[in-house]
């Protein structure tokens, strides 16, 4: 379950859509600034509307049905394949998105304990060997949620799950095509590093 990851700036962003992946990207009115975002916290993501390929805030989570409390950050791709109708039906079949980081962070479940006798999860962070890594969503409103599928095998070792990396070349296929195509993932290559431990 992926709850962090780093946002680029503005600058960063504009650099690898419109020169790098040469994208006819709408000229961003909002102020991006680099920044470790969590759920229920607002953060642009892209997404295709009205025939423009766009940057638009959202807010990390969807509510919960259950809890108000806790919104729903993260969408298993399975889900959208299986009989049982889901909340998240409509988003997948017309509503994607990308999110757009320079790393994300995971944490595994081995412990260590630091002096006063706090216990704390080993963290990773992971990227792509891209500038940008992307990062599939999908949205509803002013809402949006991280994508999720099996693991690879740089992740399987620390989590049970991981986000759903876009490819450039996959760009198109994810924001308005059939994207069945992209539910295995396996075979994609994920810098891992382990974070330095809290003293």
């Amino acid at each position: 379950m992926c709850n962090h990851f780093r946002l680029p700036d503005l600058m960063q962003i504009k650099k690898y859509l419109t020169e790098d992946l040469n994208l006819p990207l709408i000229d961003p009115q909002i102020e991006i600034k680099q920044r470790d975002i969590f759920p229920n916290q607002a953060v642009p993501v892209l997404l295709y509307h009205d025939d423009k390929l766009q940057l638009v805030n959202k807010n990390w989570g969807y509510p919960s049905p259950v809890d108000p409390k806790k919104p729903m950050f993260n969408a298993r791709i399975e889900r959208f394949y299986e009989n049982k109708p889901s909340m998240w039906d409509h988003s997948f079949a017309k509503q994607r998105c990308l999110i757009l980081s320079s790393e994300f962070f995971e944490y595994a479940k081995t412990t260590y304990q630091v002096a006063n006798g706090k216990k704390y999860h080993d963290r990773y962070r992971f990227k792509t060997n891209n500038p940008i890594t992307m990062i599939a969503g999908i949205y509803d409103q002013n809402n949006f949620s991280m994508v999720t599928t099996a693991p690879n095998k740089d992740t399987t070792p620390i989590h049970n799950r991981m986000p759903l990396i876009i490819e450039p070349s996959e760009l198109r296929r994810w924001l308005f095509q059939n994207f069945t195509s992209l539910i295995d993932h396996s075979d994609t290559n994920l810098e891992v590093q382990k974070e330095p431990h809290q003293k």
